[in-house]
């Protein structure tokens, strides 16, 4: 499945992050096609010792518009995570637990790289390398439970980073099986998966539109196309002056698509994503009563994301 870029908003450290574990529910699925014949029931067969690495490439480019004002687009540091998932058991229904942990982080500047941007890659880097935590997901690939361990804040670090990067390896890890719909299907089928998130800053709604390419024996290939919306909402932000007004999100729209090959004995597959996220934040002006709209003496800012995330998976 595609990984959708990080839950706009999210700003929980590692502690905050556990305190709300995964408060997305299971999503559902939506059956539109089921493809020619012959057609069958797709299911994974776990293997409750075969431990996996997730390694994920992640590549982002930012640009911001304010009052007609557009800022050129900036490309942010390539960065690599890689993580241990290691089988915990799977039970009678075919429900697979792990537990995981980030092995390695790592974020790529140069001497073009702007000192305070490499300075605030480096501190959400430096959340992730501590990262560990827990999940369960069924035999149709859809997860029901991902978690992460609390940890203490350690550093200057850790108050700096806006915990960007940690929703991005908890969603990743959500989002990280091919969904399977109910029903047998064959190639060329169809069909839709649904889902609510909720982070400690945005709710979001999630729809991914799978088409099944190509399936032989425990390998096949998926197409994925990806949306997200978020409905206005406060934007709270662990950054912000105490007694503030917080800003809003006041519209969000993510598009993206990608490719998908997956092992029907194994969770990480082979995607390559690429997706678009333009978000509306307003902020009143100082004096501005809370909880109302801004009107012309608020600020409102668009921002741009283009993300780029490759998934690759080995057996440990």
């Amino acid at each position: 499945t595609a990984p959708a870029a990080a839950t706009p908003g999210a700003a929980a450290t590692p502690g905050a992050a556990a305190a709300a574990a995964d408060e997305a529910t299971i999503a559902t699925m939506k059956l539109l096609d089921q493809g020619a014949a012959p057609r069958r029931a797709l299911r994974y067969g776990w293997r409750g010792r075969q431990a996996e690495t997730l390694t994920m490439d992640l590549r982002t480019a930012a640009s911001t518009e304010e009052g007609g004002n557009k800022q050129p687009e900036i490309e942010l540091p390539p960065v690599r995570i890689l993580v241990a998932i290691d089988p915990r058991g799977v039970s009678p229904e075919g429900e697979l637990s792990y537990a995981w942990h980030v092995t390695s982080a790592e974020v790529t500047t140069d001497a073009q790289t702007p000192s305070a941007l490499a300075a605030g890659m480096s501190a959400e880097v430096a959340e992730v390398e501590r990262l560990s935590g827990s999940g369960v997901v069924t035999s149709r690939g859809l997860s029901k439970r991902v978690s992460i361990d609390a940890l203490p804040a350690i550093g200057a670090s850790s108050k700096n980073a806006t915990g960007q990067m940690v929703e991005q390896v908890r969603q990743t890890l959500r989002d990280v099986a091919a969904p399977f719909p109910e029903e047998e299907v064959g190639v060329g089928a169809r069909w839709e998966k649904l889902s609510q998130l909720a982070s400690r800053d945005a709710r979001v709604t999630q729809t991914e539109t799978f088409r099944l390419v190509a399936i032989d024996g425990d390998t096949g290939s998926l197409a994925d196309v990806l949306a997200q919306t978020a409905p206005p909402q406060p934007l709270l932000s662990p950054g912000a002056a105490p007694g503030a007004p917080p800003a809003r999100i006041e519209s969000m729209l993510s598009s993206g698509d990608g490719t998908t090959r997956f092992v029907l004995s194994r969770l990480v597959p082979e995607t390559k994503f690429e997706g678009t996220t333009t978000m509306v934040v307003s902020s009143p002006s100082s004096g501005h009563p809370q909880g109302e709209p801004p009107g012309d003496d608020g600020r409102r800012m668009t921002m741009i994301m283009r993300v780029g995330i490759v998934l690759a998976g080995n057996l440990r």
